[in-house]
C-alpha cells in the first residue's frame, strides 16, 4: 500500500512540474508582439518593362531582413534575427504582406529593430549587401526606404515600406538625318563593357558590379530599315546605373561607337536618341525625374 502511495505522489508531482512549464510557456508567448508589413512603391510611371502602378502587385514576392539593437546603443548588435533574415513576404490582398513564417518584435522594451526590404525576392542570400541579379531577366529591382528603431509600442501599425527604383529605364529610339539618302539597316545595339549581373545592397538600396570586358547586348538581330522617321528599338530596358556609358551601334555591317556623357541614373527613366547625319557628333541632354522622363540625342556620322 505504501508503495502505491509513493507512485502516486510522483506523479502528481510531475503533472505539477508539467504544469508550471506550460504556464511559463504562455506566459513567455502572451509577451510576443507580431509584426505585421504593408508595402507601396513610389514615382511609378507606367511602362511596358516596369511596375505600373505604387501599388506592390498581388502575390510579389519580398525579402525582408531585421537586426535588434539597444534603443540607447545604436550599434550594440547587428545580428540577423531568425525570423526576419532573407524572409519572404507575399503580397495578399489589400495592401498586406504576409509570410509563412511569423515575424515578432523584441520581448524587451528597450530593443528595437531596424528592417531592410527589397525586391523581388532571391533565395539563398547569405550576404545583405550583395544580392545578386541578372540584368537579362530585366526585374525592375526594388529597396525599401529602411524602417529604423521600430519598437513594440507602435505594434498596433503596420510597417510601411515605401520601395524605390534602383535601376534606370532606358529607351532607345533611331532616325537618319534628310541628308542621308542612302539605305540605312540597324543590325543591333549594345553597351561596351558593361555587366550582365549586378550586386544589391539591401541597407545602402544601391547597385555595384564586378567590371567588365564584355559588350552587353541590348537588342540583336533586328534588319531594320532605319528613316528619317523616329523609330523606337527599345521600350524601358531596365540598366545599372553609369556614368560614361558607350552605346556599341551596328548600322549596315558597320560598327559606330557612341561615347554618351549622359549618365544611367538610378529611379529615372531616359530616352537616347541616336540620329544617323554627316556632321559631326554632338550630344545634348535633358533628364527629368521618373514620372516626366528626360531625352538625350546621340547623332551618328555616316
Amino acid at each position: 500500500m505504501n508503495f502505491k502511495i509513493y507512485i502516486s505522489a510522483l506523479l502528481i508531482s510531475n503533472c505539477l512540474a508539467c504544469t508550471n512549464d506550460n504556464e511559463d510557456t504562455q506566459s513567455k508567448m502572451s509577451n510576443l508582439t507580431p509584426i505585421t508589413f504593408s508595402g507601396k512603391i513610389t514615382n511609378i510611371t507606367e511602362t511596358k518593362a516596369i511596375l505600373e502602378n505604387s501599388t506592390i502587385p498581388d502575390n510579389a514576392q519580398i525579402g525582408i531582413f531585421a537586426w535588434g539593437h539597444n534603443r540607447n546603443m545604436a550599434n550594440s548588435d547587428s545580428t540577423l534575427r531568425i525570423d526576419l533574415n532573407n524572409s519572404m513576404y507575399t503580397k495578399s490582398a489589400g495592401n498586406t504582406l504576409i509570410s509563412t513564417m511569423e515575424a515578432h518584435y523584441p520581448i524587451n522594451a528597450d530593443t528595437v529593430l531596424n528592417i531592410y526590404a527589397y525586391y523581388p525576392f532571391q533565395t539563398g542570400i547569405t550576404d545583405i549587401h550583395r544580392i545578386s541579379f541578372n540584368l537579362n531577366d530585366q526585374n525592375d529591382i526594388l529597396t525599401a526606404t529602411p524602417v529604423i528603431n521600430k519598437g513594440k509600442e507602435s505594434a498596433d501599425q503596420s510597417v510601411n515600406l515605401a520601395f524605390n527604383h534602383v535601376l534606370s529605364a532606358i529607351t532607345l529610339q533611331i532616325k537618319k538625318a534628310n541628308d542621308i539618302k542612302e539605305d540605312m539597316i540597324l543590325q543591333s545595339i549594345s553597351l561596351e563593357n558593361y555587366p550582365a549581373t549586378i550586386q544589391l545592397d539591401a541597407v545602402s538600396g544601391t547597385t555595384s558590379a564586378a567590371v567588365s570586358t564584355s559588350n552587353y547586348t541590348l537588342t540583336n538581330n533586328l534588319n531594320k530599315a532605319i528613316t528619317t522617321k523616329t523609330t523606337t528599338i527599345v521600350s524601358n530596358y531596365l540598366l545599372h546605373t553609369i556614368t560614361n556609358p558607350v552605346f556599341i551601334v551596328r548600322l549596315s555591317n558597320k560598327d559606330y561607337r557612341i561615347e554618351s556623357k549622359k549618365a544611367f541614373e538610378a529611379g529615372k527613366k531616359q530616352t537616347y536618341i541616336f540620329t544617323i547625319q554627316a556632321n559631326d557628333i554632338s550630344i545634348s541632354a535633358t533628364i527629368k525625374d521618373w514620372i516626366d522622363g528626360g531625352t538625350t540625342n546621340e547623332d551618328i556620322i555616316y
